[in-house]
């Protein structure tokens, strides 16, 4: 795992995961890019993560990890300054203890899904302390 100081930008979304992939991608390459939700990795290879983000529909992580095209996962921290980067294991290791199971709302279907929990004290510590 690595970590990376994020340049600060000016916010321009509501909504905090896009925030962070915009924030990470102006790092990362200097542009300033509109947040795409679309499938697959946000920025080469990479799919960014931030508090409370989606893991996956349903309750099978590990199965979501083995077939998504990212081969690397980057957690945002809530205050935008910093990115874990980390490998598929590494990333399966942390949502395993960091995540919850949740329901989307009706409007969204209703189905179960997995998402990160708020971000808190224990979750920084565990990521440093797997610098």
């Amino acid at each position: 795992m690595t970590k990376i100081t994020l340049k600060a930008l000016e916010r321009t979304y509501k909504n905090n995961g896009q925030h962070a992939e915009q924030v990470f991608r102006y790092t990362m390459c200097g542009q300033v890019c509109k947040a795409d939700n679309r499938e697959g990795a946000d920025f080469q290879d990479i799919q960014i993560k931030s508090s409370r983000a989606t893991v996956c529909k349903g309750t099978d992580i590990a199965k979501h990890i083995a077939q998504d095209i990212a081969k690397r996962y980057a957690y945002i921290t809530s205050d935008f300054s910093s990115a874990y980067i980390m490998s598929k294991a590494e990333y399966l290791e942390f949502t395993s203890q960091f995540s919850t199971t949740t329901t989307e709302s009706k409007k969204n279907g209703g189905a179960i899904k997995t998402r990160l929990k708020e971000e808190n004290s224990k979750m920084i510590q565990y990521l440093e302390g797997k610098i």
